[in-house]
């Protein structure tokens, strides 16, 4: 086996050695990952396709049985719908408004 072989075939070993090896210093303290806070916060959600008070009662209504949801108003008039309730639970509030057949604006 010729020297350059021998070169070709140790290299890789020996890089994965030297970048294994942390030379007995301590790993670095991992950044705390913030918590998702459960706070309710006030969100207001553009809908369309509200025409009166019926369907602002439906959604007021499915919305309601949202895991987390304190309070929700909506107003087929100023096309909203005003919720309180933890900010994680804004994709499910969103899922619930849709399921109804009405639309959501970003």
């Amino acid at each position: 086996m010729t020297f350059t072989r021998l070169a070709f075939i140790a290299a890789p070993l020996l890089a994965s050695t030297l970048v294994a090896c942390d030379g007995g210093r301590p790993a670095p303290a991992a950044e705390p990952v913030a918590a998702k806070s459960t706070e309710p916060v006030a969100m207001s959600i553009v809908v369309k396709g509200m025409h009166c008070e019926g369907c602002e009662g439906a959604i007021c209504d499915k919305v309601g049985k949202v895991a987390g949801v304190t309070s929700v108003k909506a107003s087929h008039v100023d096309e909203k719908v005003d919720v309180t309730a933890p900010e994680e639970r804004r994709v499910e509030i969103i899922a619930a408004i849709k399921r109804l057949g009405y639309t959501v604006e970003p």
